[in-house]
């Protein structure tokens, strides 16, 4: 009887330690582009995180992507655009110190970027534009929510084809939340503000989601863009991003 006490016991105790020292699961680690749908955050991916980009939509918005290049403290994004003076652009994100905002952080970095196109069409007539970026992008995040404020100060140099030149300020504005976590990916929600002082463009106002599938794999899409031309539609505008 004794025997079979101590057995049972000894048995149990042992059950009981290796479930304590079963290791629980990890939720998935995702490597979400540091951009909200159409704005810059304030954080950089790091030395050696690539990804490429690749756009479409219905409209006019034509097919497009790009390359993001994570440097030593830096971020360099080349065409990657949607805008007629970001869709060829290379643009250096420079990763500052954290500030603290009641002992929460906040991630920012410097802008600077820089495009120039020079084209002839069959008609003789030729277009000369050149752009230059500079400022600056916060990113705060709390709990589930994050919140992006991106303030740009932009040159535009246009010759050819009735271009005129301007210097206009953009206001970006995001946030975000994270909906809910599954086996199939992270699901989250966001609506975006671009407010422009350029002559002859409106704000642009989107609302959309993002599926961050797994460790390597983001879908964003976006039904509605309110803007020059309004975009309503399903899946809308597409951008997907992949790490390697």
């Amino acid at each position: 009887m004794r025997l079979a006490l101590y057995s049972a016991l000894s048995m149990s105790i042992f059950s009981a330690s290796a479930f304590a020292e079963t290791p629980t699961p990890l939720k998935k680690q995702y490597n979400e582009p540091t951009r909200g749908f159409l704005i810059e955050h304030g954080t950089v991916s790091g030395q050696g995180n690539a990804s490429v980009e690749l756009h479409t939509g219905s409209d006019q918005l034509n097919a497009g992507g790009g390359i993001r290049l994570g440097l030593a403290q830096a971020e360099l994004i080349i065409n990657s655009g949607l805008n007629g003076y970001d869709e060829n652009e290379a643009l250096l994100k420079w990763g500052m110190s954290d500030l603290n905002l009641n002992q929460t952080p906040v991630h920012w970095s410097l802008l600077a970027a820089v495009s120039h196109i020079d084209l002839e069409y069959e008609n003789g007539q030729e277009f000369d534009q050149t752009h230059i970026k500079l400022g600056a992008a916060a990113t705060l995040s709390a709990d589930a929510a994050t919140f992006t404020l991106t303030p740009q100060l932009i040159y535009a140099d246009s010759d050819g084809a009735g271009g005129t030149d301007d210097t206009f300020i953009e206001l970006g504005i995001g946030s975000y939340v994270g909906v809910i976590d599954t086996e199939s990916g992270l699901f989250s929600l966001g609506a975006e503000a671009i407010l422009t002082s350029e002559d002859g463009r409106d704000n642009t106002f989107t609302l959309g989601g993002r599926w961050a599938y797994n460790e390597q794999l983001n879908i964003d899409i976006i039904p509605a863009i309110f803007s020059d031309s309004d975009l309503i539609g399903v899946p809308g505008l597409v951008r997907l991003n992949v790490a390697f």
